[in-house]
């Protein structure tokens, strides 16, 4: 194992007890000796790679959502617009239905960046580009033709807004059903914009 692996590995088993002392204990709880000692490691050696709680609190915070991040480019990169927005709204539901911790987690530092303005900063940007990549989407499946012409950036806000939303009924519901959830965000953000001649077509393929 090289010597960056080997650093990789170490800042994961890092992220990853950090994750179940936050989780545990609460912000105020956790400290950085609990953390050193859940990873097997020094507390010298773990202010080698942390500074501070808060340093790990974002860092972990940024390493639970690169899955979100992929998911973000490969919509993105789809040729289909459309098919990029479904994609998303798939993905992101089934992912954090699926990863319940990292997602209580996802809300412990949601509460934490209230009371953090340098936290907080990094949250409004990651909205402020969550909604220009998703009003991107939008705007293409209208240069397509797929969509009817509307307020793009009204429907990106509220996808984002409504998708961050339904995340709270997740943590706290036993028996979500991902396929209704899907199938209900599908509905409003993706088939009550389709161009009439477009929806017209896909609803005789179905029969």
């Amino acid at each position: 194992m090289s010597k960056w692996e080997t650093k990789e590995k170490r800042i994961d088993d890092i992220v990853n007890s950090a994750v179940e002392i936050f989780l545990e204990k609460g912000y105020e709880g956790a400290s950085m000796e609990a953390i050193a000692k859940r990873a097997q490691i020094s507390k010298g050696g773990l202010y080698h790679h942390f500074s501070s709680k808060d340093e790990i609190l974002y860092f972990a915070n940024e390493k639970l959502n690169e899955p979100i991040y992929e998911y973000v480019r490969i919509a993105a990169e789809n040729p289909d617009a459309v098919e990029g927005i479904r994609f998303y709204i798939q993905s992101y539901v089934s992912y954090w239905l699926t990863h319940k911790k990292e997602l209580t987690f996802f809300f412990l530092t949601m509460v934490k960046a209230l009371s953090s303005p340098e936290m907080w900063q990094v949250y409004e940007d990651y909205y402020d580009n969550m909604t220009n990549f998703i009003k991107t989407l939008y705007d293409r499946s209208v240069s397509s033709g797929q969509f009817s012409k509307h307020n793009t950036r009204a429907s990106a806000i509220t996808l984002v807004s409504a998708l961050d939303g339904v995340l709270s009924s997740l943590v706290m519901s036993k028996n979500t059903n991902s396929d209704t959830i899907i199938e209900d965000f599908e509905d409003r953000f993706i088939t009550s914009v389709l161009d009439q001649k477009v929806l017209e077509s896909t609803q005789e393929e179905h029969y």
